[in-house]
């Protein structure tokens, strides 16, 4: 999938998820191996509150998700508490 149809799937409708999806783009997505901007594309399919409560360890999710649910975990401010 094109970056341009990436960040138009980021839109989340939720400014800090919005915000923390496009940094994740922006900074880590190109780093990612194939599978793992496959797996990127699947977690963007999430519902959009299931996402953000898979990222602020809320609930649970299909584990072939985990390591990009860490690294978007690992970049949220809102699982740290910080707006």
């Amino acid at each position: 999938m094109s970056l341009n149809k990436l960040r138009w799937k980021s839109r989340k409708g939720i400014r800090e998820l919005d915000i923390l999806l496009q940094n994740f783009l922006s900074h880590e997505y190109e780093e990612l191996s194939d599978y793992q901007k496959r797996i990127f594309e699947e977690v963007l399919e999430i519902e959009t509150y299931d996402l953000l409560n898979a990222i602020t360890g809320k609930c649970s999710y299909n584990e072939e998700y985990e390591p990009i649910i860490k690294k978007l975990s690992n970049l949220s401010s809102l699982k740290n508490g910080k707006k």
